[in-house]
């Protein structure tokens, strides 16, 4: 494996290195010049006649190698939330084509580059791209919320677990003698859909007394800070998921501040095996990093039809989206990901809950949960197939992203 550091040390100081056979070294330092916001790297690997032309929805624009260099000043506060990557190269002798995508928040660019073998090096000489515009951040977040946190009919999960969620954004309540444990919230919006479904179910918001968050994006604890003033439940959080809450989700290392919450502190920081106990439950944190820097999955025990089972509420697996390689926002996280999802083969789950639905199949078990069936939520090998799934979509993703870069 090359050491990602190492490449942008040699970059900066010497240039880009030079291969008598791979176009990729030029495909490189155009990617570079976005990486850094540095024209010079532009000068290195487009010919000074390069032909360069813009798309813009049918409007062109064209800049010669000299002119499109100089708009590569400074490198774009969103650097570390880019993808930069090659599609498909094509090699024929001294010629090359290649296409390539940068992958903006709001922008996917498409380019179509050719390249030619001059000399001992490869060169770009010309470059047709053109722009995907998505919806504005804000409004592509709203319509995802939209769909995810459609009304879900409250109801009973395992022993005295409750689904009090929309389809895709889960929620938990916990009822014991001594009140309830509500785990995650929503999104601020979708808060008065949870307080329903308690209601609905027969309980009361003001029995809530522990409020547990899995971890601390907007979609789970955006509604912490309403709910502990109506309620005063205290609030419980791991350290770094904590001082996160405390910011309102700004300062994300994948999402910076575009999903941001009201921010909330927490009354009590969980540590790693510490307990929750209220009215006879226990449970059990563990802190599975990876997805937020604190992500925190939570178990415990429940007894139904004469039998007790282990429950496991799984924080958060997905990672493979984030930037991996060389990230100073995160540097260890690919450390991270690695011991959690080690540490979770190690854990037994009889039932195997998460933040959102589509995880453990909310819908599909929830349509076959009938009285005198089988509880479909029962499914001792469903944490195992999780892990192994999530393990090989990250290690994809980091294999990628090493081979980019």
């Amino acid at each position: 494996m090359i050491i990602p550091t190492l490449i942008t040390a040699m970059v900066l100081s010497t240039g880009i290195p030079q291969s008598d056979d791979d176009p990729r070294t030029a495909i490189e330092g155009y990617f570079q010049a976005h990486a850094f916001g540095n024209g010079e790297f532009i000068k290195q690997v487009f010919t000074p006649d390069a032909r360069i032309m813009f798309n813009d929805g049918g409007r062109f624009t064209q800049w010669t190698a000299e002119e499109f260099a100089k708009r590569f000043q400074q490198p774009a506060a969103d650097e570390y939330r880019r993808v930069r990557r090659v599609e498909r190269l094509d090699i024929s002798g001294t010629a090359a084509s290649a296409v390539l995508t940068l992958n903006y928040p709001q922008v996917l660019f498409t380019d179509h580059v050719s390249l030619l073998k001059i000399g001992e090096q490869w060169k770009i000489v010309s470059k047709v791209f053109m722009a995907d515009r998505r919806e504005a951040g804000q409004e592509a977040i709203r319509e995802t919320l939209q769909d995810w946190s459609r009304p879900f009919e409250p109801r009973k999960i395992i022993g005295n677990i409750y689904y009090v969620g929309s389809n895709l954004i889960s929620s938990f309540l916990i009822v014991t003698p001594a009140g309830h444990i509500l785990l995650d919230t929503g999104h601020i919006q979708m808060l008065p859909q949870v307080e329903a479904n308690i209601e609905k179910l027969g309980f009361k918001l003001q029995d809530v007394k522990i409020l547990l968050n899995s971890h601390a994006h907007f979609d789970h604890c955006g509604g912490f800070a309403e709910f502990k003033r109506e309620t005063s439940a205290t609030v419980v959080a791991s350290k770094l998921d904590g001082e996160a809450m405390m910011r309102g989700g700004k300062g994300d290392f994948y999402w910076g501040d575009d999903l941001a919450y009201e921010p909330v502190t927490p009354d009590r920081i969980i540590s790693d095996g510490e307990r929750i106990a209220l009215g006879g439950v226990n449970l059990t944190a563990h802190l599975t990093p990876g997805h937020t820097k604190g992500c925190t999955s939570w178990s415990m025990r429940v007894h139904e039809g004469g039998k007790d089972y282990d429950v496991l509420f799984v924080c958060g697996l997905t990672a493979s989206p984030y930037k991996l390689t060389n990230n100073d926002k995160y540097p260890n996280i690919v450390e991270d990901v690695r011991a959690t999802l080690q540490r979770l083969r190690g854990m037994r789950a009889d039932v195997m809950l998460a933040p959102h639905g589509f995880y453990f199949d909310l819908e599909g078990k929830a349509a076959r949960q009938k009285a005198g069936a089988p509880n479909p939520f029962i499914d001792p090998g469903e944490l195992e197939r999780h892990v192994s799934e999530t393990e090989k979509d990250f290690e994809r993703a980091l294999l990628s992203q090493e081979r980019q870069r």
